[in-house]
């Protein structure tokens, strides 16, 4: 009897062993050093397959033992190990690490969080690392170099400007090729960020194939490029961040080896020996002058920019807010860029956890002073022929006011070739051009866990922006008196305002669910209903004859009522309105097997307003799959840390068919007529429209093939992916019979492919952690071959008149023109190819040739080094562009034979052909054909270029050391966008996404010091 009761004795003890030993439901946040929750971290037991991902706010959960293990990695960050005590709480803090992330990671988009793991897309991201700090007024140009294929031209180095993007090469040839925008979870209409602040901005994730995309159905079919904000993190305490730069901006230099005055003065003279009739030499108080009119236009800009930002969190709630303001000076004069901004992004949820909400405010205002005219012919307009073109041995001292101006132009004492710079000096001085921006972004979500696999959601959101654009020129302004004198105006200035209102409204409801089966096999499937409702509304008023003593610059008074003279002084109004709606419901389902294999599928309906009932509905689908290799028994212990192989195959629509927006097009299935004054002066209507009722979405096709590896502790990984692009029923100019109005009519009818190659490395060549010493080397490498397919014409070739066209089997926008082949040395004459193959010298539009050369770059990327020791730090990024090509009019200006003395010249243009000089670059100064170099391949020049993009260097001190300022982190750095460029291009800008080069805004080199500091 004793011996069975020590038997259920020793047995009782055991069960309570074996109970204090037994596992329990352990959670968490994992975050960052900072306090922001990190969505996407894989928490894995060790030891075992057994594991999670954290969802959108950072949580996991997982049934642990004491004493069991856990490591947490998310990429870009040290990874994390630590051991289950007593507590069902285990919050874990990740460590950023010191190499730049490949951004292939996590996928954060409005549908759906996925691991790095489990990812079978390819997707690129760029963290707050690379953002935060850069003396960039736009976000996209942080971006440039930074992920393959997604090629970033801006252009204009207007504060602020607008870039223009495309991802895997252009899909539409009149549609938009642009990439869809979403900021934390409300579409964009545009990549317009001038009024947002990059230092608020947590991560981009760039989706750029079929299976990221298909779920973004018509709006996603050039691509998706997400914008995650920062946000708080539960049960934190206060920390405060702020982070400043102050630099300088300056005018880029440039190749035209432009003359100054005494070399103007010594080509004259010389030039004259050979052709006396050049004009004549310059006299002596011209040869007394010497004026770099860049110096009299231009300016060193100063820029600055300051954010401070708070984030904290309860138990139930976590806030995060951020306030900024910042000045870009424009390099122009009278040309700058100030905001202001202020984010507030707000978290919960209830004690359970089952119910989650958060809240998006964000504020942004900006206001604008800017130029209008780059590009133009405007000798009176654009400043930049002004700078650039003006003749050296002018004196701009010879500019009073528009009054004298004008009188001295009306009298022939000044005409245009001595006259414009001092005509856009008055222009300077007494014109103004700017806008005002209000953009507001508010966005709402809420969750529901309805059980432990299903979850309902919505997110809604709005959109809104409102500009209000200003023009004004003064009464006493040279270009008022140049216009107004001749319509015998008494009262002289104009007003101009336009006002333009946008908003947005999304919502999206979504039922999610998932569930794990015996541990290895993981379903998740989400379905999905969303609604845009999108409304414009404009303004606008424009007025001539004022007051001069009431004058007030962009205001109004001393307004001169019609009653004076109606035809005069009458205002001109107008108002427009516009409404756009898109309805679209959509399904995804994903399968994951232990980690190793995964499938991914998506199908989407939309309905767009721009189609008739017939072809409204478009309907659009992906499949996804994945192998990880490396998960694999085989590669354990093997020098392989990770290896997957990817693929996926699906298609998108693009509905914006002539890039006009969200609001434009509306009405192409409709027949369109205009009222207008016809025969006898009799009012009537003009056919403006013929309609198209088979219209329907561009089609876009795309199939991509990826591999992730790492190897050797990550000191090397990448990925490698290939892809083909392929867009059909390309909206197009038909050609119909000229019995209906018109010679042709847009349709459905043509197709482009992209095929590319892409290329994302990095290797870390020195790890040592003992001195916290590492040196990465990094590239980023994409190659785009665009071709069309087919295209509604005869010949399959397509050309306007312009310089480009495109032709079936060849890339868009390839240039069309007489090809030039050299001086012939007997008479100094150009000479182009004939249409035969032969040799004129008087080429016409038969003789054009098709030259293989586009403005879109076949090679682009980037690569660079970041290098870090003890708290010193060091990050160079290169980017490039190759096999690109453009059109540079402004040399053709600066080695015209016919504008000597009329504007000034390059000293290339020396090399001339004389009867001692028969093999010469340029032809005889009176040589009889000259006139046909222009828009010949003679000024074709090769863009491509090299450029030292982005450098800073600095220190971060040791917290540790910061206890007697009571500091928790403080960094000091220098840094330098677009120090130095490497081209043949010989402008102020290779990089450019027109094809024709001339009177442009140069893209400013830009030198600043910056702050970090936490509290």
């Amino acid at each position: 009897m004793r011996s069975k009761f020590t038997w259920i004795l020793t047995l009782f003890f055991a069960l309570m062993m074996q109970v204090g030993f037994a596992q329990k439901q352990v959670t968490g946040v994992v975050r960052t050093e900072y306090g922001d929750p990190i969505p996407g971290a894989t928490v894995m037991i060790v030891g075992t397959k057994l594991g999670t991902d954290t969802n959108l706010e950072g949580e996991y959960t997982l049934s642990l033992k004491k004493g069991d293990r856990i490591q947490v990695n998310y990429e870009g960050y040290k990874p994390a190990t630590i051991t289950v005590s007593d507590s069902n709480i285990l919050n874990v803090t990740l460590i950023e690490a010191d190499f730049i992330d490949l951004g292939d990671g996590v996928i954060v988009d409005v549908y759906r969080t996925t691991s790095k793991e489990e990812n079978a897309t390819a997707v690129s991201s760029v963290t707050s690392k690379t953002i935060e700090g850069r003396p960039n007024a736009s976000i996209i140009q942080t971006l440039q170099g930074q992920v393959p294929g997604l090629n970033i031209m801006t252009g204009s180095g207007q504060p602020g400007a607008t870039s223009q993007v495309t991802l895997r090469g252009p899909g539409s040839i009149n549609g938009s090729t642009e990439p869809l925008y979403v900021i934390d979870g409300i579409p964009m209409s545009s990549n317009r960020f001038r009024s947002l602040n990059p230092n608020e901005i947590d991560r981009v994730d760039i989706l750029k194939d079929a299976g990221a995309t298909a779920i973004y159905g018509n709006r996603g079919a050039n691509g998706v490029i997400v914008i995650t904000t920062k946000r708080g993190s539960f049960e934190s305490d206060l920390s405060i961040r702020y982070i400043g730069t102050t630099g300088v901006s300056s005018i880029q230099r440039n190749q035209y080896n432009l003359m100054n005055t005494a070399e103007y003065d010594d080509f004259v003279r010389t030039a004259r020996g050979y052709y006396p009739g050049i004009g004549s030499n310059l006299t002596a108080a011209q040869r007394a002058i010497d004026t770099k009119w860049t110096d009299v236009f231009f300016n060193d800009a100063i820029q600055q920019t300051h954010t401070v930002t708070f984030s904290a969190g309860a138990k139930n709630l976590s806030t995060f807010t951020s306030v900024g303001y910042s000045e870009f000076g424009g390099i122009l004069k009278n040309t700058d860029l100030k905001r202001f901004n202020l984010r507030t992004n707000l978290d919960g949820k209830n004690n359970s956890g089952r119910l989650t909400y958060g809240t998006t405010f964000n504020a942004n205002y900006s206001k604008s002073n800017m130029e209008n005219s780059a590009g133009s012919n405007g000798v009176n307009q654009n400043y930049f022929l002004g700078a650039f073109q003006s003749l050296p041995y002018l004196n701009p001292n010879n500019y009073s006011n528009g009054f004298n101006l004008y009188d001295d132009y009306r009298n022939g004492r000044v005409g245009i070739s001595d006259g414009m710079p001092l005509f856009l000096l008055d222009k300077l001085n007494t014109t103004g051009f700017g806008q005002n921006e209000l953009k507001l972004l508010v966005n709402g979500n809420i969750s529901y866990k309805l059980s432990d696999h299903f979850k309902l959601s919505n997110q809604s959101g709005v959109d809104y922006q409102n500009i209000n654009q200003n023009s004004w020129t003064r009464y006493d302004a040279f270009n008022e008196y140049l216009f107004g004198v001749p319509q015998n105006r008494e009262f002289f200035g104009r007003v101009g305002d336009i006002k333009e209102e946008r908003m947005i409204f999304t919502t999206n409801t979504n039922l999610r669910y998932e569930n794990t089966f015996n541990e290895v096999h993981k379903v998740t499937a989400a379905a999905f209903v969303e609604y845009v409702k999108a409304h414009f509304r404009s303004s606008s008023i424009s007025k001539q004859g004022f007051d001069p003593i009431f004058w007030s610059d962009g205001g109004y008074t001393g307004w001169v009522g019609s009653a004076v003279n109606y035809q005069l002084y009458a205002p001109t109004a107008g108002l427009s309105r516009q409404d756009a709606g898109l309805f679209s419901y959509f399904g995804t389902a994903s399968y994951d097997y232990d980690r190793r294999y995964g499938l991914d599928a998506t199908i989407r309906r939309d309905a767009s307003f721009r189609f008739t009932d017939d072809n409204r509905w478009g309907t659009f689908w992906s499949v996804a799959g994945r192998w990880n290799i490396s998960n694999e028994a085989f590669m354990k212990d093997s020098a392989i840390n990770t290896l997957k192989l990817r693929g996926s195959y699906g298609t998108s629509g693009n509905q914006d068919i002539l890039n006009t927006g969200l609001f434009g097009a509306a009405h192409l299935y409709d027949t369109r007529y205009a009222s207008g004054v016809g025969y006898n002066e009799e009012l009537g209507l003009a056919l403006t429209g013929l309609p198209n009722r088979n219209l329907q979405w561009e089609v876009i096709t795309q199939a991509n093939i990826g591999v992730d590896f790492g190897v050797w502790n990550n000191r090397l990984r990448g990925s490698v992916d290939v892809y083909r692009k392929q867009t059909d029923d390309l909206y197009l100019d038909t050609p119909i019979s000229a019995i209906n109005g018109s010679s042709t009519i847009n349709a459905n009818f043509g197709s482009m492919k992209n095929d590319g190659v892409e290329v994302n490395i990095a290797g870390d060549l020195i790890r040592k952690d003992e001195t916290n010493t590492k040196l990465t080397l990094r590239l980023v490498g994409a190659y785009n071959k665009n071709e069309v397919l087919d295209i509604p014409t005869e010949d399959g070739t397509y050309w306007d008149g312009s310089l480009v066209g495109y032709r079936e089997g060849h890339m868009v926008n390839e240039f069309y023109m007489a090809e030039y082949l050299g001086i012939n040395p007997d008479n100094g004459n150009m000479m182009f190819r004939s249409r035969d193959g032969g040799v004129t010298e008087e080429p016409n539009d038969g003789d054009f040739q098709w030259l293989n050369k586009s403005s879109m770059p076949i090679y682009q990327g980037g690569f660079g080094l970041d290098f870090t020791h003890k708290g010193w730090f060091l990050t160079a990024d290169f980017t490039y562009a190759l096999d690109a090509w453009r059109y540079d009019n402004e040399y053709y200006f600066f080695t015209a034979p016919t504008l000597i003395k009329q504007n000034n010249l390059t000293n290339d243009l020396r090399d001339y052909w004389t009867p001692d000089n028969r093999d010469a670059s340029f032809p005889a100064l009176t040589g009889s054909n000259f006139s046909y170099g222009s828009g010949s391949s003679f000024y074709l020049q090769d863009a491509s270029y090299l450029r030292l993009r982005f450098v800073t260097l600095g220190y971060n001190f040791n917290p540790k050391d910061l206890g007697f300022m009571k500091l928790s982190g403080l960094r000091v750095f220098a840094q330098a966008e677009n120090l130095y460029t490497w081209t043949k291009w010989r402008g102020w800008d290779a990089e450019s996404s027109r094809s024709v080069d001339y009177g442009q805004y140069p893209t400013p080199r830009t030198v600043s010091f910056g702050v970090e500091v936490q509290f």
